[in-house]
């Protein structure tokens, strides 16, 4: 019997800071339909920089460790997965030094694109509100039917 928690992909939609999960998920769902699988916490982070300066808003750049936190987060979640980056190890001290890409996880693609079905059918994109995430929750489950039912030996990240 396995005790692992169980995903919960839907969890950042009422997070403190769920605008910030929100905007690091559309950067990887972005990156992954140019096919980029993994990012760096840096290039999160300088995406979500060019975006604000693309979209002339005068907020304060989010800093590199509150990206690091939300990522964390997030794989805490399951939308995202943890890999060790050595990539860029050029001493032992780096090579100690915790370092991750991360990627989209299945969870997570189901969770953006149940999102986006949700906004897609209310015919607006914007933030939402408590009161859908119910709605999300019913169609949740059959989402999550859907991932179980991948082909028998898929491995699971």
């Amino acid at each position: 019997m396995s005790t692992a928690p169980q995903p919960q992909p839907f969890a950042y939609l009422q997070a403190p800071n769920a605008v910030l999960y929100g905007r690091i998920l559309d950067v990887f769902a972005q990156a992954r339909e140019r096919f980029i699988v993994h990012l760096r916490p840096e290039d999160v982070a300088a995406e979500l920089r060019r975006r604000d300066a693309a979209e002339d808003r005068s907020a304060v750049p989010v800093s590199i460790e509150a990206v690091g936190g939300a990522l964390e987060k997030l794989v805490d979640w399951e939308n995202l997965r943890a890999d060790a980056d050595t990539g860029r190890v050029t001493s032992v001290e780096d090579f100690h030094r915790a370092r991750y890409l991360y990627q989209l996880t299945r969870h997570g693609q189901a969770a953006l694109r149940a999102v986006a079905v949700y906004e897609e059918s209310l015919g607006r994109r914007g933030q939402l509100q408590s009161v859908a995430l119910a709605d999300i929750a019913k169609g949740r489950g059959s989402t999550v039917a859907g991932i179980h039912t991948d082909a028998p030996g898929t491995p699971h990240p």
